[in-house]
């Protein structure tokens, strides 16, 4: 009689490759190159929104102080609007001098130059236009409201512009490693 045996497997290093615990470890591994992936490229689109809010906030802080003179043209004389008047400027000034330093230390040295000069201008040109604001007559008659005579602002275009487009390109091109920060004196 003869009796059927089973033929015994032997654990070979050879075998292993070939069996499940090959393909579950190479499974792993391409779920976790493409979650790692993913994770990359989402976080590099958050740092460029976060980027383009940074820098469309600081170009919004020039546009404010620009603003400045027609809103002192527009006072009613009370030392309540006065005085809420004074405050809202100083406010945007802390915002020039807040985004003129975290450009400074974060952006590439070509922002934080530009936005330097931007600010310049605006300072150049919104300032005579404040000082002579604040010497007029209050507003007391509707018909004055509209502003009929603007002040110069070329300078302050053109630097903005020129900020804008290096903001722009800064934004959205392919980084392979964190931008230089800015150089500091001394």
């Amino acid at each position: 009689m003869t009796t059927l045996t089973t033929p015994t497997v032997v654990d070979t290093p050879d075998s292993w490759f070939a069996g499940d615990g090959f393909a579950t470890i190479i499974a792993a591994l391409v779920g976790a190159t493409v979650v790692m992936v993913g994770y990359l490229i989402q976080q590099r689109f958050v740092r460029r929104h976060h980027r383009a809010e940074i820098y469309s906030e600081a170009v919004r802080a020039v546009e404010d102080y620009m603003e400045a003179p027609f809103l002192i043209q527009r006072l009613d004389g009370t030392l309540a609007t006065q005085r809420q008047l004074t405050d809202q400027i100083s406010g945007i000034q802390s915002r020039l001098a807040y985004y003129q330093a975290q450009l400074s230390i974060y952006a590439a040295q070509t922002i934080a130059d530009s936005y330097a000069s931007a600010v310049k201008a605006a300072r150049r040109e919104a300032g005579p236009a404040m000082t002579k604001a604040w010497q007029a007559p209050p507003t007391r008659k509707r018909k004055r409201v509209p502003l009929s005579k603007r002040y110069s602002r070329q300078e302050t275009d053109q630097a903005l512009a020129i900020l804008t487009a290096r903001m722009r390109r800064d934004v959205y091109r392919p980084r392979t490693r964190p931008a230089k920060p800015a150089r500091t004196a001394g």
